[in-house]
């Protein structure tokens, strides 16, 4: 049976990437948001900035009292406790929500994005001046109808610039009151480098979106040449050799000829802007199709992926790290010394279905051994093996990789599952292990990585070891 190709998973991730367009998640009747977190403000700041009157003992120091803060969103209103902590109940959603903090003339900001509200823990927000650069920018850009995301914000090459912004609001703080005729964020020497940051920044998020969803529609369309064209003709992936641009698309083609997908569940978990008009965006997901001929069902389990696009020429290609093949790692991190070991277990399974003892003896170690008993040795092991070949006929035997932990160079932990189906010539019958969970430690010894420890290879060896 051919593999699902984890990019159809990755790339059906569209409806998941624009929860913040209202024309995909429309406002439901009465959704409402309970706001709560904390001032995060261990700057020192002049004290009669935060009152209407000037404090006859005022000075430049740390805010111990944070309940002179009025603390706003949505028009609902609410005091800060006296520690900085606070809750706002039932502010209704809105697109361009922003959570506001204001003593006298300091002003913090956050700003609340649709994915914020619908997609993460708002019972722990927090206002500092980091989140008030950020929202600040966000405004300016709003003013000449630029819709700039958290994303595209946060991307690496305005960190500096951004760091500068947040440096003028703490150098703000410390003005007296009548130098700031309105609020800090109103001084040109915070709205000046806002303003110019938020003509700087690129709203990249939204063209990458959109990228997502024309390979959406290849993919449910099977258009191939749409497919080659927005997969970078310099394509690779870390964890091995083989990967390309022709690879991916002869499987494709596969894929294309013997699948139809059913379901597709999937979760941007994050997206970064990286130096070169490259992103990194990480998605988890998982599939199920349908064998076209056979009418199979096929899950793919869940694959979690960082993959790389480049912008070349006016487009955004894929340019790195996307699995599509049955073997490819469903965990991010995963490098050559990953593929090293998915090929090594690719090998073990030939052998074992091909009874092969040859290829099992390269494959373990001389010091193999197991935690739960004292009998299990390198010659145990192939004897086991030898005897198992010579009684029965090997039906099926499959092995999956969940994920694995490289501990170092020369030692990785596999956390894997397998399952085999064998035949005894006598009496007759069929006997499977059923399904095994193990976690097997692999060593690389003379240049090749073996089985080391805790691999159930007898029938009354333990079967779940998670």
């Amino acid at each position: 049976m051919l593999a699902i190709p984890a990019l159809v998973l990755l790339v059906l991730a569209t409806s998941c990437v624009n929860e913040g367009d209202l024309r995909f998640n429309p406002v439901a009747p009465g959704e409402k948001y309970r706001l709560a977190g904390r001032l995060l403000l261990p700057e020192v700041a002049e004290s009669d900035l935060l009152a209407g009157l000037r404090d006859p003992a005022a000075a430049i120091q740390p805010i111990t009292d944070f309940s002179v803060f009025t603390i706003e969103a949505g028009g609902k209103s609410t005091r800060a406790a006296k520690d900085g902590s606070f809750t706002l109940s039932d502010v209704p959603f809105a697109e361009d929500l922003v959570l506001s903090a204001t003593a006298g003339k300091v002003v913090l900001l956050k700003r609340l994005y649709p994915r914020d509200l619908r997609l993460t823990d708002v019972s722990r927000l927090t206002l500092s001046l980091d989140s008030t650069a950020r929202a600040l920018i966000w405004k300016k850009a709003r003013e000449r109808k630029t819709e700039l995301t958290a994303w595209d914000i946060a991307a690496r090459e305005y960190t500096e610039a951004l760091a500068s912004l947040t440096t003028a609001l703490r150098l703000a703080l410390q003005l007296p009151k009548s130098s700031v005729p309105k609020t800090i964020l109103d001084l040109p020497a915070v709205e000046a480098p806002a303003r110019a940051l938020a003509d700087r920044i690129l709203p990249r998020e939204e063209t990458l979106r959109e990228a997502w969803t024309v390979l959406e529609n290849a993919l449910l369309k099977k258009n191939h040449d749409l497919l080659a064209y927005y997969i970078s003709p310099e394509f690779t992936n870390d964890w091995d050799s083989t990967s390309s641009w022709q690879d991916f698309l002869e499987a494709m083609d596969d894929y294309f000829t013997a699948y139809d997908i059913t379901a597709a569940s999937y979760t941007i978990i994050d997206m970064e802007f990286l130096p070169g008009e490259q992103a990194r965006v990480r998605i988890a997901g998982d599939i199920s199709s349908r064998h076209i001929i056979s009418d199979q069902p096929y899950q793919t389990g869940v694959y979690t992926s960082d993959v790389f696009w480049r912008r070349e020429g006016t487009f955004w290609k894929i340019r790195r790290n996307l699995p599509y093949r049955r073997g490819h790692p469903t965990q991010v991190m995963a490098d050559s010394r990953w593929g090293e070991i998915a090929r090594a277990h690719a090998d073990l399974q030939t052998a074992i279905f091909r009874e092969d003892l040859t290829v099992l003896e390269r494959y373990v170690s001389p010091n193999f051994g197991n935690d739960w008993d004292v009998t299990s040795t390198y010659a145990d092991l192939l004897n086991t093996a030898r005897a198992r070949f010579n009684a029965a006929d090997v039906k099926n035997a499959s092995f999956t990789i969940r994920f694995i932990d490289i501990i170092d160079d020369n030692y990785a932990r596999v956390h894997c599952s397998a399952q085999v189906v064998v035949f005894r010539l006598a009496p007759g019958i069929d006997v499977e292990t059923g399904p095994i969970h193990a976690v097997v430690d692999w060593r690389r010894e003379g240049g090749v990585w073996k089985l080391h420890r805790n691999l159930p290879y007898r029938f009354s060896h333990p079967r779940q070891l998670f």
